[in-house]
């Protein structure tokens, strides 16, 4: 299954995209704070999301259209140095 985080599957609000040092991708909620790490095919939560920030997004309906899919990390980049 192939998982494309463009919106955070709690509340629906826009992810950003920050780029680590070792080439994986950290996925942010901004309405709710939840995290997840991208690393090539996997895609796994770091964070929960804030519950009382969750609620609120989801009172206020913070859902955003559905945005380009996420970049892939160059295969250059996940291997080791």
């Amino acid at each position: 299954m192939e998982v494309n985080l463009t919106q955070c599957p709690y509340d629906g609000a826009r992810v950003e995209v920050e780029v680590s040092s070792g080439g994986s991708l950290l996925l942010t909620c901004v309405a709710c704070d939840a995290v997840w790490e991208r690393h090539g095919a996997w895609t796994g939560r770091i964070r929960e999301p804030d519950r009382d920030k969750l609620l609120e997004a989801r009172r206020h309906g913070s859902t955003i259209a559905p945005a380009e899919p996420l970049p892939m990390v160059p295969a250059d980049r996940l291997s080791p140095s």
